[in-house]
């Protein structure tokens, strides 16, 4: 009965210890953003069409062999399978948001960054969307100062697609920095379990030599 109690002591510490953990590092990562947003170099903005440059997604209005699914001015079309939207700005990225509705399923909807020297896109830097409503598609770059973007908005080609922006750093309730998403998740909720698990192995290692 005893030793079920330490047992339960080392879990509850460890678990105590991954929260502290958390707190802390998520304290930093707002200490980190106010830094730059004081320092102005972190952009909060809604991108459209006129400051961004396209290729294989062209604007249905420029379009003569197509017509687009509505009278709205803001379809576009994907002419091949590897579209892409082009951003040569920087700054200070948390997170950016792609408004499209496609009328197809896309596929892939991911963004590419460069970091500051950079010129050339890789695998590396690269970060998948993921549905954050009707038409919003929400990338998490954790924090990163970039050069330039490159979304794939997706991988399929020719797909009509609703096109009306890309915000940089959208405004979020603070309490959100402290939510873990699905990833962070399980490694709070599983490595503590692991640590607690290897040191009451280790400590009835210890105690029955």
């Amino acid at each position: 009965m005893n030793e079920t109690k330490r047992t339960l002591r080392r879990f509850a510490l460890c678990y105590a210890l991954a929260l502290i953990l958390w707190v802390v590092f998520c304290l930093g990562r707002c200490a980190v953003m106010l830094m730059h947003r004081a320092s102005g170099d972190m952009p909060q903005t809604t991108l459209g069409a006129e400051d961004l440059t396209f290729e294989s997604f062209e604007c249905y209005l420029d379009l003569e062999w197509d017509t687009p699914p509505d009278d709205d001015p803001n379809w576009y079309l994907s002419t091949d399978n590897d579209p892409h939207i082009f951003y040569d700005g920087g700054g200070y990225l948390e997170t950016v948001r792609l408004y499209a509705k496609h009328r197809l399923p896309p596929g892939s909807v991911v963004l590419y960054y460069l970091k500051p020297g950079q010129t050339d896109y890789s695998e590396t830097q690269k970060v998948y969307g993921h549905v954050a409503g009707d038409g919003v598609y929400e990338f998490d770059l954790g924090g990163v100062e970039v050069s330039g973007l490159r979304i794939d908005p997706d991988s399929v080609g020719g797909v009509a697609t609703l096109f009306t922006g890309i915000e940089l750093n959208p405004a979020r309730f603070w309490v959100w920095r402290f939510v873990p998403d699905g990833g962070q998740f399980l490694l709070i909720l599983g490595l503590p379990a692991v640590a607690a698990a290897a040191w009451t192995l280790l400590r009835s290692r210890r105690e029955d030599a």
